[in-house]
């Protein structure tokens, strides 16, 4: 999800809105991305076997989810290929059911940026394992990472092109899990005929999926069970938190938010704890009238990432600004080698600031957005201060004087949407 943000930051002196038009230009000029296909079909056409393939994504929690998308196109063509996905180490038990994924390497442990242990386990990786072909979705790893591959490496530029591109138009879609989907069939087509399997049907992969096991579905049903939540009341999970000050919600319009969704009766709200803004959950408590205040069930920080999954599907409604567990949140959620489902009916609701909701959210209503994976609605509600533009996406080393990011949103809209959905 970075990728286009490495490359606001490397030319950042630029005045914002000057390299707002140039990244939109250069993504839209023909002869720049035929040049990048170009080259991109060159490294594919040096291949002359393909049995291992290293995928790798930036190193958030929210980046290991949805760069799945990308795997289940490339299985599906390739089903003999053995996929290695090297990723967050705390994003483990929401991928390690995958069943197109072949050799799991969560060992990333920082956020944000590799540090030098990750850079070095990814070297011991590459030269452990005599990879075909590496993709690289981390802006962070450069070329120098990757001097001892005897492989051919792919790194997104063409994908960044393509979102930019989307993102300026007002018949495509800019969503990241759709164009990593896209991206998996256009590279497809780009491999040499002889190494594809020529009687292998494409699949609709455009569906962002989450896969778990009944052992851990059931052990994190009985978690929940110890929550003493109201099963007949109309379920709220309200997560506060985000990893930027450019993509919290505002202490205040999240206070406004609570005090009007919960005026309704038969309504029990689930509030998620802060990790980054930490105690956020008690700031809004003690903001919160008593008589509200008894409607509020706050989730214990100690919960486990892989307990998330269960706690949105078995929510009505789901509402969080963006951050990794809005991922979580839109993916149809499937348990391998059980007769067991999930509901995958959790409405969601996305309020974002300075990040895009074209290319990061879900939306139900309009033809630009992706809808999320549930069998219920999705929509979000977006800021467009005037100084919003691409260079907006650099939310990790944005320094503005004052966060004007969610100009724009009316509390009011989204409470009334809230209310009506659940009524």
């Amino acid at each position: 999800m970075i990728w286009v943000e490495r490359i606001t930051r490397s030319i950042s002196r630029i005045s914002a809105p000057f390299l707002d038009r140039i990244l939109k230009n250069l993504s839209a000029n023909k002869t720049v991305n035929d040049f990048l296909k170009k080259l991109e079909i060159k490294r594919l056409g040096n291949i002359y076997k393909l049995k291992r393939v290293l995928i790798i994504p930036d190193i958030n929690i929210g980046d290991a989810i949805i760069t799945q998308s990308f795997i289940s196109p490339l299985k599906n063509i390739f089903p003999d290929i053995e996929i290695s996905y090297v990723y967050q180490r705390k994003a483990y038990f929401l991928i390690k059911a995958n069943p197109y994924i072949d050799k799991h390497l969560p060992l990333f442990r920082s956020f944000g940026y590799p540090s030098r242990r990750d850079c070095k386990s990814l070297k011991n990786i590459i030269e452990k394992y005599d990879f075909d072909l590496i993709f690289n979705f981390c802006p962070y790893f450069s070329t120098g990472n990757f001097k001892s591959a005897n492989s051919a490496v792919i790194h997104p530029i063409r994908f960044i092109a393509n979102i930019i591109r989307a993102y300026s138009s007002n018949n495509d879609k800019a969503q990241i899990v759709f164009q990593f989907n896209r991206f998996a069939n256009e590279l497809i087509e780009e491999f040499p005929s002889d190494i594809k399997s020529r009687d292998k049907p494409k699949l609709d992969f455009s569906d962002s999926h989450l896969y778990t096991t009944q052992q851990l579905y059931t052990k994190t049903k009985k978690i929940m069970e110890k929550l003493r939540i109201d099963p007949r009341a109309k379920k709220i999970l309200f997560n506060p938190d985000t990893a930027s000050q450019y993509t919290f919600i505002p202490f205040k319009l999240q206070l406004e938010l609570l005090k009007g969704i919960l005026s309704q009766k038969n309504r029990t709200l689930l509030l998620c704890p802060g990790y980054v803004f930490k105690g956020i959950e008690k700031k809004l408590l003690k903001k919160i009238p008593s008589h509200i205040r008894k409607k509020i069930v706050v989730i214990p920080r100690d919960i486990p990432i892989e307990a998330y999954p269960v706690l949105i599907d078995d929510s009505n409604i789901f509402i969080t600004g963006d951050t990794g567990p809005l991922h979580i949140a839109a993916a149809r959620k499937i348990i391998v080698n059980s007769n067991n489902n999930f509901r995958n009916s959790t409405a969601i609701v996305g309020i974002f600031g300075a990040t895009s909701a074209k290319i990061y959210g879900y939306d139900s209503f309009s033809d630009e957005y992706l809808s999320a994976s549930q069998d219920a609605p999705s929509k979000t509600f977006e800021g467009f201060p005037h100084c919003k533009n691409l260079t907006c996406l650099d939310k990790i080393f944005k320094k503005c004087p004052e966060v004007k990011c969610f100009q724009g949103i009316d509390t009011e809209e989204v409470i009334e949407y809230v209310q009506n959905y659940l009524s």
